[in-house]
């Protein structure tokens, strides 16, 4: 006889080490998850400081924010909504023209850098990445 196919008893066994598998391996597929969104959402917040010191390099003064806990940036004006992350802190930093250095804040002798963005992981809040603004020119580290 030529039988063709497989037996329940067959499918079964696949099915359970299959089950095994993804049991062994969502929890990984979790954290995987989590940690690239907090690194897609600390790139959006570098991005959009970068995008905002260039665009004063126009010949307009312009301004990015955060603010404490939120889910949101604003930058050139425009509120850019974080995904599955927060801020830490309210920040604002102001870029001057012509070449996009950052603005003294009134009061002070020189401006105060580096300037720290903390964001923070909305599903797990112990996971952060800090985004630094460490020069006067602007220059932007994720860390």
């Amino acid at each position: 006889m030529n039988a063709r196919g497989f037996t329940a008893l067959e499918l079964l066994v696949v099915l359970a080490v299959l089950g095994i598998l993804l049991a062994i391996a969502a929890p990984s597929y979790q954290a995987w998850i989590t940690r690239t969104e907090l690194d897609r959402a600390a790139g959006l917040v570098a991005t959009e400081l970068q995008a905002t010191r260039s665009a004063a390099r126009t010949g307009i003064l312009r301004t990015f924010s955060t603010t404490a806990g939120g889910t949101s940036v604003v930058s050139r004006g425009v509120t850019i909504p974080l995904p599955s992350a927060t801020t830490d802190d309210a920040r604002s930093v102001t870029f001057q023209p012509p070449f996009g250095t950052i603005q003294v804040p009134s009061g002070s002798a020189a401006p105060s850098t580096p300037v720290q963005i903390v964001v923070r992981s909305t599903r797990r809040p112990a996971l952060f990445r800090t985004v630094s603004v460490v020069s006067l020119m602007g220059k932007v580290i994720v860390k």
